[in-house]
């Protein structure tokens, strides 16, 4: 018995981790086309149910949907210093992130609807210690207002079904960080220069950026990310289910480990990948160059590819001009980086 059990106990873990996530996906689609058990989920006071009820509230429909209605345009903008954090808060929508073309940081939001109010739902922007954050507050949300405490900003009560879809399209001025987290939609980030965070619950997840670190996160998408050199500091990539595409410059110093349950793994540093003596899951971990920052990536269900980094094209998205509300706040001003030495006169 105890030779049975060192042998087969890892593959044991991980096939009841795939039970309980693949138990968990079933559910949550079931409370998603079903109001009335996703209340009786949250009457019941536990985190599971809460998750259920937040997801059942996001399936509002796709922001561009035949038929739905939508509004005019919010808009935010302000010099955020290099070094803040830009930080966006949605229950329901996409995000799209671009570089900007001056040295302001530019948000704007658009919702779309079908029966519920759109006034229900309402966008705020609110400084925080490190920078700004944006939020899309729906119906029974914290406190109802922006709450820069919490990670998703939603706390649904199970007697909300709100259709409404918000849109953000951002550009990025260089050095500003971003802070993501949604929990239905996809989120773009093209031209970021400096650390990228995103955590979603449903939805893909796209980066580029030429710093470091990224941390990523989405229970059920893929997740697909460009990055600078490795620098000090840990950068984490983690799906559910879906697949975990990486590139990074060829030139760089990084411990590496990676683990997927039921995936294939492949990478172009000729990194070892070591498959289980019992069950389908694959494992790598090595060093490129010396060694310095650290990369973790996991996926239950998906493949991953660690790849050389190549050129790549940064789009840059054009804010609307028309119908805009807009709306300034200064953010809490970072400590500004010491000028640079004037160079000595011979």
């Amino acid at each position: 018995m105890q030779t049975f059990w060192k042998k087969w106990r890892a593959e044991l873990v991980r096939g009841s981790a795939i039970f309980i996530v693949v138990v968990a996906g079933g559910l949550l689609l079931v409370s998603a086309f079903s109001k009335a058990k996703a209340r009786a989920a949250s009457a019941g006071g536990n985190a599971l149910g809460q998750v259920m009820t937040a997801i059942s509230a996001s399936l509002g429909g796709n922001f561009d949907d035949p038929g739905r209605h939508h509004g005019d345009t919010w808009s935010w903008h302000a010099k955020v210093t290099p070094g803040q954090t830009l930080s966006l808060r949605n229950l329901n929508g996409p995000v799209e992130v671009s570089a900007a073309t001056g040295t302001e940081t530019v948000v704007t939001a658009e919702k779309s609807w079908l029966n519920s109010d759109p006034a229900s739902v309402t966008i705020e922007a609110v400084p925080t210690s490190s920078g700004t954050m944006v939020c899309a507050v729906f119906p029974g949300s914290n406190g109802g207002e922006c709450s820069p405490g919490h990670d998703v900003n939603v706390h649904l009560n199970g007697r909300q079904h709100n259709d409404v879809v918000v849109k953000f399209v951002v550009q990025v001025a260089p050095g500003v960080k971003l802070d993501v987290g949604s929990v239905s939609g996809d989120v773009k980030v093209a031209g970021a220069t400096s650390a990228v965070g995103v955590n979603t619950v449903s939805g893909d997840i796209s980066v580029e950026t030429s710093s470091w670190p990224v941390t990523l996160s989405t229970v059920s998408g893929d997740i697909t990310a460009s990055t600078g050199a490795a620098a000090a500091g840990s950068s984490e990539v983690k799906s559910v289910s879906g697949d975990v595409t990486l590139q990074i410059p060829s030139k760089t110093d990084l411990f590496v480990s990676a683990h997927s349950i039921s995936g294939d793994i492949s990478d172009d540093f000729d990194l070892p990948v070591q498959e289980a003596k019992f069950g389908s899951s694959q494992s790598l971990s090595g060093t490129i160059g010396k060694g310095g920052g650290t990369l973790n990536i996991n996926t239950v269900s998906g493949d991953i590819s660690l790849n050389k980094a190549t050129a790549s094209t940064v789009h840059v998205l054009t804010a609307k001009k028309h119908g805009v509300t807009v709306v300034q706040a200064t953010p809490t001003p970072a400590v500004a980086p010491p000028a640079p030495a004037a160079p000595a006169h011979p």
